[in-house]
């Protein structure tokens, strides 16, 4: 028995939607292996910080990053940590509950 090959031709929306279901795909296995590495402008997004904040962090040694020349990638869990260790060192201490005064007698 010979295998037989057959040909189909889709149109061009539907090649661009599978190439998108693609890259969502090779991006989410990526994610699952912690692989997932970020540009500036999508760390700055993951954080919702503008990306001045990304390079001031940067500079100042909180987050870690590979660059060559002008080319910067953020490991995503490893950035997700230390925004988290970031975010505990500078949270203020403040109360849980919330102080109204003394309560009247009833």
């Amino acid at each position: 028995m010979t295998a037989t090959t057959i040909s189909l031709s889709l149109p061009e929306e539907q090649l661009e939607l599978l190439a998108t279901v693609q890259e969502l795909l090779n991006r989410q296995v990526e994610q699952n292996n912690h692989a997932v590495w970020l540009k500036e402008q999508e760390a700055a997004d993951r954080l919702k910080v503008s990306l001045s904040t990304i390079r001031k962090w940067r500079g100042e040694g909180w987050l870690r990053y590979i660059g060559i020349g002008e080319n910067i990638r953020y490991r995503a869990n490893y950035l997700d940590d230390d925004f988290e260790a970031k975010g505990l060192v500078e949270a203020p201490l403040q109360r849980t509950i919330p102080h109204f005064g003394k309560r009247k007698a009833s």
